[in-house]
């Protein structure tokens, strides 16, 4: 089953919220600097989780991950978010990297096997980040998607 892929947009600001305080539909495509001023101000958790997700894009960059996408109540305008949600698309030679000590790499595969407290998530190859966009962008209400921010990496 071909799963219905929200639109990516490249937009030099993060959209307005629509009114039930979530992003509009699609992947919308942000720096990590632009991602952090909309995300990880106002509140003592919002600021906690930026600096969890600035890690993860750290240690993504270093491993070469190409793709990286922000989910959970930090993308959306609730005071205090409860996490962030990300889906990172490895590298193709992140295997590799691990083997040969990369560090970063081997602690991001440490994250993405810890699960129950972290919520980074790892997809494979395209298809494996296609499935976890179109389960990321789901809501309660299955005829209503919601928007996802893109970090440039």
């Amino acid at each position: 089953m071909q799963s219905a892929q929200p639109q990516t947009f490249r937009c030099p600001v993060i959209p307005p919220f629509v009114p039930d305080g979530r992003l509009p539909e699609g992947l919308h495509v942000a720096s990590e600097g632009e991602m952090l001023s909309r995300f990880a101000t106002g509140s003592a958790q919002r600021s906690l989780l930026g600096r969890k997700i600035s890690h993860w894009i750290r240690l993504c960059r270093s491993a070469g991950a190409t793709r990286l996408c922000v989910d959970g109540s930090f993308v959306t305008a609730k005071d205090v978010p409860n996490d962030a949600d990300a889906v990172v698309l490895l590298g193709p030679d992140f295997a590799t990297r691990i083997a040969r000590g990369n560090v970063d790499a081997i602690l991001l595969a440490e994250i993405l096997d810890s699960r129950p407290n972290e919520h980074l998530f790892a997809a494979e190859d395209r298809r494996d980040w296609d499935d976890w966009i179109d389960f990321f962008s789901r809501t309660f209400d299955p005829t209503v998607r919601k928007g996802l921010v893109e970090v440039t990496l």
